[in-house]
């Protein structure tokens, strides 16, 4: 997560990633700005300690799970995965579509361990191996769609490169984002409801997610207008490819929606 200040603001410091952005607020649609909006009073960034993660199904687990790419927990040394290893290597198994490596552990309790794994259409596998007391038995797998989970009062936003400037090179430490909230606001700016950004670097790829502390229900729904970040990514962004985090699968910034 990053540092977020506005014009007047203060600054938040990230957890996962250093970096500092600084608001100038305007008034802009997804592509081009509309008009000039008013200084933001300062005001404490709420994304304070921000660590969002995600969710498939019972447990959460951080978004380098999905930036990770084919994982290898079938292989651990402990019981749960020992199970998994059997159920997968049974010819008998339900669904031959389902492989037999690549698989992430996205939690445990001691009673339950979940694992994944992603698909090609950016869905995941998702079996529970259980304790009885006796042993570990794996549930019959499940497909699911990752989402993001969110705390109480936060809401999802999307972001993308501001298109009327030039790509950021390999040697650029941040760049400017336009992000727009998914609720409905009545056609009004996020402004100083934005909420981060949480950046996560996971080898060649950095994810960049904001959300947005909701407004007060609105009648109408009109498009919202987008609203100007900087955001610092605390280094060079190098070889890496930015993805908003806010969307699944991970965004591409160069294009909205």
């Amino acid at each position: 997560m990053a540092r977020a200040r506005r014009e007047l603001g203060l600054v938040a410091r990230p957890v996962l990633q250093a970096a500092r952005i600084v608001t100038a607020v305007a008034c802009f649609s997804v592509l081009t700005a509309c008009s000039d909006a008013p200084p933001i009073p300062p005001q404490q960034d709420p994304g304070v300690g921000l660590a969002l993660r995600y969710t498939c199904g019972s447990f959460s687990f951080t978004p380098e799970v999905l930036a990770a790419g084919p994982g290898h927990d079938e292989r651990r040394p402990d019981a749960p995965a020992a199970a998994l290893r059997r159920y997968l290597a049974d010819p008998a198994r339900p669904d031959p579509r389902i492989p037999a490596a690549g698989w992430h552990l996205l939690g445990t309790d001691g009673r339950r361990a979940e694992f994944a794994v992603q698909n090609a259409d950016h869905t995941m596998w998702d079996v529970m191996v259980r304790s009885d007391g006796s042993g570990w038995a794996v549930s019959s797998p499940v497909t699911c769609q990752p989402r993001l989970r969110l705390p109480a009062g936060l809401g999802r936003a999307d972001w993308i490169l501001d298109p009327t400037l030039p790509p950021p090179p390999p040697t650029a430490t941040g760049f400017t984002a336009l992000v727009t909230e998914r609720s409905c606001a009545g056609g009004r700016s996020a402004g100083d409801r934005i909420v981060g950004p949480q950046v996560v670097r996971s080898g060649d790829v950095i994810i960049v997610i904001f959300v947005i502390r909701r407004a007060v229900a609105v009648a109408t729904c009109p498009p919202n207008p987008a609203t100007r970040i900087v955001v610092d990514l605390g280094g060079p962004l190098g070889v890496s490819t930015l993805f908003d985090g806010g969307r699944l699968p991970f965004g591409d910034p160069t294009r909205s929606g």
